[in-house]
């Protein structure tokens, strides 16, 4: 083979090798998402984020994250936002039946109704019936030990967030069980939370998703759930989904649910989750627990816990995002793009290199 030859060949290889990885790198996506109404709203945005770091590092795309300035979903959920009967759709699903978007990823369940506009990947969370009561409340316990949740709610003052899926789900049930127990709507997450801790028995219904991450923060608070194992328990058939949303049909449909796929298997999204609903609470009780052993095998000798520098700790440690309206994240290196690559073809190709040279 002679010098030209040569060269060709390599040229060619070269064109293709590179031009595969630059091909890869020019795919760019833009996302919307809102701030949920809820106290810890700062919590459900890095972890959109962080979650959307991962799936792109995955995929192999860049993305910009657009955050809307009110916090309207769109779809069926609440009357006052809107109805399956209007044309148009507003919020976030407006977004993508507008083409002013690629995808959506925020906490917005899936429903039969936002199906009409736009289609859904795997979830990404799930959820489940509960309520958020005082520990100290006389809600707890009965004679028997402990009440389940059906019991909390026929003897508590019930409060919902108005226009949220567990309102729709009272509201439009056809079992006269739930029916029968449709709490009142309050419509702001901190009005309803400060009753809860207040003395007068009132029990906050949700999705146990929501209320987790709010009796994480409050060690006087409890989330009772119901028991999603058995299909004759209270609330069984409410099972919210979270998922990421398309435009129906969307090419990308296929690289979000690759990539949660991934992500699901390894235990990425798991520890994802855990690292953002993480309970400050069960911490504290187990460094009390820590301490009074500590304190009982050695009475002489004291150890003092910081809270507050384990709060820092967690501050500095988390995922930080400046709170902006938009956010913009840069393509991969071409380190990790080659990493993307298959590594046998990869070795293939510097095999016929040094053959032809």
């Amino acid at each position: 083979m002679n010098h030209n030859n040569k060269m060709s060949i390599l040229s060619l290889i070269i064109i293709l090798f590179f031009g595969n990885i630059f091909h890869i790198n020019t795919l760019h996506l833009n996302g919307v998402t809102l701030v949920p109404n809820h106290p810890h709203s700062d919590v459900y945005v890095n972890f959109f984020h962080e979650l959307m770091t991962e799936i792109s590092d995955v995929g192999q795309f860049s993305y910009q994250l657009r955050t809307l300035p009110e916090a309207i979903y769109g779809g069926d959920i609440g009357g006052n936002i809107t109805t399956i009967t209007t044309t148009q759709p507003q919020g976030l699903i407006g977004e993508i039946y507008e083409n002013h978007a690629d995808f959506i990823i925020a906490d917005m369940e899936i429903t039969s109704e936002r199906k009409r506009f736009v289609q859904f990947t795997r979830p990404f969370m799930r959820s489940k019936l509960a309520v958020l009561i005082r520990k100290s409340s006389s809600l707890l316990l009965n004679d028997n030990g402990k009440k389940d949740l059906r019991e909390i709610l026929q003897q508590s003052k019930r409060i919902v967030i108005k226009g949220s899926l567990a309102d729709r789900y009272f509201k439009t049930s056809s079992n006269p069980l739930v029916y029968h127990l449709l709490p009142y709507s309050i419509a702001q997450m901190d009005v309803a939370i400060n009753l809860v801790k207040s003395e007068r028995d009132y029990a906050l219904v949700s999705d146990n998703v929501r209320l987790d991450l709010i009796a994480a923060y409050d060690c006087d608070l409890q989330v009772i759930t119901t028991d999603s194992n058995d299909p004759k328990s209270f609330g069984y058939d409410f099972q919210p989904e979270y998922a990421i949303a398309v435009e129906r049909n969307s090419p990308f449909l296929g690289l979000f649910e690759k990539s949660l796929e991934y992500l699901d298997e390894t235990g990425k999204l798991e520890l994802i989750i855990d690292q953002h609903w993480y309970n400050q609470c069960e911490q504290q009780q187990q460094q009390q627990i820590m301490q009074a052993q500590h304190q009982n095998d050695f009475p002489d000798h004291h150890i003092s816990i910081d809270n507050d520098n384990d709060d820092n700790y967690l501050e500095n440690n988390s995922t930080d995002f400046q709170t902006s309206s938009s956010y913009s994240f840069k393509q991969p290196t071409t380190l990790t793009l080659i990493s993307f690559v298959n590594f046998s073809n990869f070795i293939i190709i510097c095999t016929i290199i040094i053959i032809i040279m």
